[in-house]
């Protein structure tokens, strides 16, 4: 706790940590499933939310390769571009935090602390989130896949420190945000309430229900 307590950059997951990705991406990717398997002879139902959940927060080559049946996997690249024209459009319509995100950044920011957001979300999607929730103004740093190269949360992390400085904690659903924590040696702070199943989080030390737990235990 008292690293926590300690750290000056707070290093933040989008999707199931400050941003309900559930409500725009889902029924984007669902749509546009059933519509893509037709066009290539396939009457599929689309992939239900627990489907997609699972999924959330892999970088976005591995999330529309693995939705996909396997005779579609080789056309992955395809659908991902079909798919993200609709959710930007989505996001950028109805996109919204979680519950408390908003105090959180706000409250963050009055205390001194430094924000980076660390996400495996591509550049496009991203960016409409960013216009959507005002992210420019909201974070000292922007962190997502494919970002001057950037390919995991560990590398994304330390290029915050090494552009914003500070020390830092990690905050996200998955156990990739855990294990980016673990690979740079810094605490890490699991979200209860996103996506991720409870066995992905367990052993985890500080797990929060809410973000009114994430900003006690990095605030008091």
């Amino acid at each position: 706790m008292q690293r926590i307590r300690r750290a000056t950059l707070v290093c933040l997951d989008n999707d199931g940590t400050i941003f309900r990705s559930e409500e725009v991406a889902n029924p984007a990717i669902q749509r546009e499933f059933v519509r893509f398997a037709a066009l290539h002879g396939l009457d599929l139902p689309p992939p239900d939310d627990a489907a997609i959940l699972a999924l959330t927060g892999s970088p976005g080559p591995v999330f529309y390769r693995e939705i996909l049946p396997p005779e579609l996997r080789h056309l992955s690249e395809e659908f991902r571009a079909l798919c993200i024209a609709q959710e930007e459009r989505e996001v950028r319509q109805y996109g919204r935090f979680f519950e408390g995100a908003e105090e959180l950044l706000r409250d963050l920011r009055a205390a001194g602390k430094r924000i980076a957001l660390v996400t495996n979300g591509g550049a496009s999607y991203i960016g409409a989130v960013a216009e959507r929730l005002g992210y420019g103004e909201r974070f000292d740093g922007i962190y997502y896949f494919g970002k001057d190269g950037l390919a995991s949360k560990a590398d994304m992390i330390r290029a915050a420190v090494r552009d914003l400085g500070g020390e830092p904690v990690m905050v996200g659903d998955r156990a990739s945000d855990r294990a980016a924590a673990a690979a740079v040696g810094c605490p890490f702070i699991g979200c209860a309430f996103g996506y991720a199943g409870s066995e992905e989080l367990a052993g985890t030390r500080f797990v929060a229900a809410s973000l009114a737990d994430v900003r006690d235990w990095l605030l008091g």
